[in-house]
């Protein structure tokens, strides 16, 4: 968004300016237009890693890392 819009949309408040939001291709075409909005490719899916206790080394104090 480049512009802070009022209001809601479908029951939640529009995205500050900066930030995305997922429009349908005329909605998101309308809104660039009018210069409210800029595209932005899209988005990979990013996964986050986790270390659960399981995956986490454990060393001694004082041992050194294996290279």
């Amino acid at each position: 968004m480049r512009v802070q819009i009022s209001g809601t949309r479908d029951g939640v408040a529009w995205p500050a300016p900066g930030e995305v939001v997922d429009l349908s291709d005329a909605e998101a075409a309308k809104l660039c237009g009018n210069g409210s909005a800029s595209p932005v490719a899209e988005k990979e899916k990013v996964d986050k890693a986790v270390a659960s206790d399981d995956d986490v080394e454990k060393r001694g104090p004082g041992r050194p890392r294996k290279s």
